[in-house]
This record gives C-alpha cells, sequence and structure tokens, in this order.
C-alpha cells in the first residue's frame, strides 16, 4: 500500500517563514514605487495644468488691458475707478497677484489657502465678472485635463504662471507641482524632508506654491 504523500510541518514551516521574508522585503518595496508612481502622474498633470492655465491667463491679460488703462486714466475719480474696477479679474494693477483653486466641482478666484475671494462690496458686475473667467479658466483646464474629482491649485504673478500643485482628491499626499517637484525641492535644498511632509500635510488647497516657482 502507497503512502500519501504531503508536506511535513517542518516544511511548512519553512515555506511559511520563506514567504513572510519576501513579503517584508517585497511590500515596502512595492509601496515606495506605486507612491513614486502616482507623484510622477500628478507632476505630469500639474504641469498640463501650467500649460493649459497660462493660455488661459494670457487671454485674460489681453481682455483687461483697456479697463485697467481706464483705471489709471480716471485718476481720482472714484466712479469712473469702480466702473473699471468691474470689468477686472482681481485688481486694477498689472504686479497683482492672485491664486484659482479647482476644488473638483468648481474653480475659482483664491487667496494662498484655497478660500474663495468676494467683492468686497456688494458688486453684481464685479461679480459677474469673475464668474465668468472663473468658467473660462476652469473649461480651458478641462480640455486638457478632465479628471472627476482631481483638485488643483495655481499661483499667478503679473499674468504669469508661477506654480501649481494637483492631486487626485484635496486630501492625497500623493501632490504634482510645477514647475519644481517636491522631490526637486528637497534634492536642491529648498525644502528639508521636514518641510516637504508638511507640504503634503497642508494638502493642494493650503500648499505654498512660492516654494515652487522658478526664482
Amino acid at each position: 500500500m502507497k503512502k500519501k504523500k504531503g508536506f511535513t510541518l517542518i516544511e511548512l514551516i519553512i515555506v511559511i517563514a520563506i514567504i513572510g521574508i519576501l513579503a517584508a522585503v517585497l511590500i515596502p518595496s512595492w509601496g515606495y514605487f506605486m507612491n513614486r508612481a502616482r507623484t510622477r502622474t500628478q507632476n505630469s498633470k500639474a504641469r498640463a495644468i501650467f500649460n493649459a492655465a497660462q493660455k488661459a491667463v494670457t487671454e485674460l491679460n489681453f481682455g483687461e488691458r483697456k479697463y485697467i488703462k481706464a483705471y489709471e486714466d480716471a485718476g481720482a475719480d472714484a466712479t469712473k475707478q469702480a466702473a473699471a474696477m468691474s470689468h477686472i479679474y482681481t485688481s486694477p494693477t498689472a504686479g497683482t497677484e492672485w491664486y484659482f483653486y479647482y476644488d473638483g466641482n468648481s474653480g475659482f478666484l483664491s487667496d494662498a489657502s484655497g478660500t474663495a475671494v468676494t467683492p468686497p462690496s456688494p458688486d453684481p458686475a464685479k461679480t459677474a465678472t469673475i464668474n465668468e473667467w472663473n468658467e473660462k479658466i476652469t473649461h480651458a483646464i478641462d480640455k486638457i485635463i478632465d479628471e472627476d474629482g482631481m483638485v488643483y491649485k495655481f499661483y499667478v504673478k503679473d499674468y504669469k504662471i508661477m506654480a501649481v500643485a494637483s492631486a487626485r482628491f484635496n486630501a492625497d499626499r500623493h501632490i504634482g507641482t510645477y514647475p519644481i517637484t517636491l522631490d526637486k525641492a528637497e534634492e536642491d535644498g529648498i525644502l528639508t524632508d521636514d518641510e516637504v511632509e508638511a507640504e503634503r500635510d497642508k494638502h493642494v488647497s493650503g500648499i505654498d506654491l512660492t516654494w515652487f516657482k522658478i526664482p
């Protein structure tokens, strides 16, 4: 009568131990490469947003020139200043700095923390101008990247896009930035490892984009 073949208890223990060792080595490595891949994907998307946003902001620049000139020509005439201001997306000065944040549902003029900016006093014309350009800028970027739930924020100075951050959702730690990536900022000594982690903890809405612009 033939004996049934099978694994002995010692053999099973050895196999389980080998599997455990392999898992301990491979799982962290797999997680590392997955994290790197997700961040690189977001870096690529941040770059695409950068280019699309620059096109929209250049269009804004051309559209606002006559109103900025009208504001400057108004001198101390508050009525004429207000009339010109109602057609200007941000402020009447060409050196203005502002942010734009897309929260996964809608995009809007914002401050550095991603909070929507509204006119200081009720002004239907100014509100209409802001809403119009919010939609135009969002649409320009949607034509390049249309991904449900994705969030992004960009920083503008003198009608030039200075930096962009993007992620799959606001609390996602796989944040892409452009033109300087988080990894590059750390490698070049712009940020320490702790500062990079602190920026990730802020999420896209709160990330300090001034770190990631070209000096």
